[in-house]
Formats: structure tokens, sequence, C-alpha cells
């Protein structure tokens, strides 16, 4: 089992937010825009450094699926699909410390 892995994890449509109950019980919340701003896949990385806005005004979360015990794979309304977002790495985005571990 991995000890970063959140207890539950659900994308709740109506809000368009990402919900996570961490197993010290603390709650995280983060929304399709955030994810899709943080996305680190080498593509929005590229895009990022030459100045292009990586969010679409399909930036909604149309999926979600396990890859495996470390973390979760986004899957985006406007197609993209190349977001792995690991536990770390969600708690940081969820905390507004995003930006220190993909500088």
């Amino acid at each position: 089992m991995n000890l970063d892995a959140p207890h539950s994890v659900k994308y709740k449509k109506q809000s368009e937010a990402l919900e996570l109950i961490w197993a010290d019980g603390s709650k995280s919340s983060i929304s399709g825009q955030a994810l899709r701003r943080y996305c680190a896949c080498s593509v929005c990385r590229a895009k990022k450094q030459v100045g292009i806005d990586v969010i679409t005004d399909k930036a909604q979360v149309s999926n979600i699926l396990p890859m495996g015990t470390s973390g979760i794979q986004v899957i985006f309304a406007d197609g993209h699909d190349k977001g792995i977002y690991p536990w770390p790495y969600l708690q940081a985005i969820a905390a507004n410390r995003a930006m220190e571990l993909i500088n």
C-alpha cells in the first residue's frame, strides 16, 4: 500500500473539482483548471516554456483513471490525456506548491 495515497478520490462534476481525503483525514479540493494548469507532461511543459497557455476553453475533466497505487491519470474534455498526477504532486497542487516541483 502506498502511504501517500488518499483514502478517497472523487471528481465532482457539478463543482468541477477533484476531491481527495488523505490518510490523516485532511481534505483537498483541486479544480479542473488547476489540474490542467499544473499538468507536468512533456507537451505542457514545453508549451509553458515558450509562453503558450495550456488551458483551453475545455479544461473540464472528462475522466480519471487510476495509475496503480501511485496516482491518477486525468483526461480532459479537450482531448489532452498525457497528465499523470502522483499523490505527492496532487498534495502540492492543493497546497499551492506545484510550481516548486515542476520548475
